[in-house]
């Protein structure tokens, strides 16, 4: 029992001050909180307890709130259950760092710096799904640094086709990483033999619950799609174009445009504006159904994006793509009830955010910096997986959606600051026990 341990103190102790750490945080919020999108996952959770999805509108998909509902929609359940899993997710960060053969000492300290990071601590009081991506992506993660690519076990690949199916229900934006993942094992070490591979096993789960569930949406709202939101997304991405879509869509256009101006000289969230058109029955009587509206306003950002496809690439660059390396603040979402503690949080959480932000500059950096060595080298180094998921996720979230961008990194920040530790290690010569032995012999 001692040797156990000793052997892995590192683990419980990084669950002991994450423990303590939660637990004074609970106490001292004692609350839990809601932003603007809980409404869309606590209807769905109310639907599910009453077995009736007369009212479904197609806004969720069901992997979040369906963990909502076996906790019985007690939110400040929820939250306990959430910090569990920041917890978990902690032990999973650890494991892969020590993975890529980082010295545990350091390991331990560089995933207590980030755990302790106390947007971890404001997403797990939300009733939000990012908690539980941020666990989901954590596990794939650690799973692929760990020799996936060389292993042949069915097994895991039917954990992994498992863990992608939830992810994809829970976000069906994550459509994209079983073809990320089967691309990657492709380019390592190529050869035509591995096309037709045990790998394509985790296509099989996701595929079938994402059209599955996009059935169900059909039939609730008449349009093949996992939620009703794409074309409200989509149309986002017009926001500073929007008066240049063909005439026919005007009765969007025009709205659009006036709430646009309207919140620009407010200085407010302009990325917002097709939600008020939406709110102020623009579209009625001829469209009032929520997936009927949304669905015009998918056609009119297509015709729209088609007409200025140019436009469109250089505002998706220069303003979704750039606020994905942001950092989102979740505190003025939620408040302390005692002002000085309020206060203290909101100082360590601007220094933190401060400091994160730094960080994630310095791995945009040296992304250029290991994207070289890939095309000098061409071989798919363990950092590389990791550029591959952060930067596929900042492109094509820039290409669907404007408006919290920054939200999009949260389940990557953790291993962008990961590289930059690795990077360090490179230059410092910092080896694991492991790697020494390795390097002995």
């Amino acid at each position: 029992m001692k040797q156990h341990f000793l052997n892995n103190k590192y683990i419980y102790l990084l669950i002991f001050f994450l423990f303590t750490a939660k637990l004074l945080f609970y106490f001292g919020y004692n609350s839990f909180s809601e932003a603007p999108d809980s409404w869309a996952f606590n209807h769905f959770v109310t639907e599910l307890l009453n077995d009736n999805f007369n009212d479904y509108v197609g806004e969720r998909t069901p992997g979040y709130p369906y963990l909502v509902y076996l906790l019985n929609h007690d939110k400040m359940l929820v939250v306990l259950v959430q910090m569990l899993m920041g917890i978990i997710t902690a032990v999973f960060w650890f494991k892969t760092v020590l993975k890529l053969e980082i010295p545990e000492k350091i390991s331990f300290y560089c995933t207590l710096f980030f755990a302790l990071y106390l947007q971890n601590f404001f997403f797990e009081t939300f009733i939000l799904a990012e908690t539980f991506m941020l666990l989901l992506n954590s596990i794939i993660l650690y799973i692929l640094l760990n020799n996936y690519f060389e292993k042949k076990q069915i097994i895991v690949e039917i954990c992994m086709s498992v863990l992608l199916t939830i992810l994809i229900l829970v976000k069906p934006f994550f459509l994209f990483y079983p073809f990320l993942i089967y691309a990657l094992y492709l380019i390592k070490n190529p050869t035509f033999k591995k096309v037709i591979s045990v790998k394509l096993i985790i296509f099989i789960l996701p595929a079938y619950a994402y059209f599955s569930w996009c059935s169900f949406v059909e039939e609730k709202t008449g349009y093949f799609e996992p939620t009703a939101y794409f074309g409200l997304n989509l149309a986002q991405n017009c926001l500073f174009f929007a008066e240049k879509g063909p005439k026919e869509y005007d009765f969007i256009a025009k709205p659009y445009v006036k709430y646009r101006e309207e919140m620009l000289q407010k200085g407010e969230d302009a990325s917002m504006a097709v939600w008020k058109v939406w709110g102020g029955q623009h579209l009625a009587p001829k469209y009032t159904k929520f997936a009927d509206v949304t669905h015009q306003f998918a056609d009119y950002a297509k015709a729209t994006i088609a007409l200025n496809f140019g436009d469109y690439l250089y505002y998706s660059i220069t303003n979704s793509w750039f606020d994905f390396w942001k950092v989102f603040d979740m505190k003025p979402y939620m408040s302390f009830k005692e002002n000085t503690l309020n206060t203290f949080v909101t100082v360590i959480n601007t220094i933190q955010m401060v400091v994160l932000l730094i960080l994630k500059f310095v791995f945009l950096i040296l992304s250029f910096y290991y994207t070289f060595l890939f095309i000098k080298n061409k071989k798919v180094t363990q950092v590389m997986i990791l550029l591959a998921f952060i930067h596929a996720a900042a492109i094509l979230q820039a290409l669907v959606v404007y408006g919290t961008n920054a939200k999009y990194a949260f389940p990557y920040e953790f291993f962008m600051v990961v590289v930059v530790v690795l990077f360090l290690k490179e230059k410092l010569n910092w080896y694991s026990k492991a790697s020494h032995i390795s390097l002995l012999e």
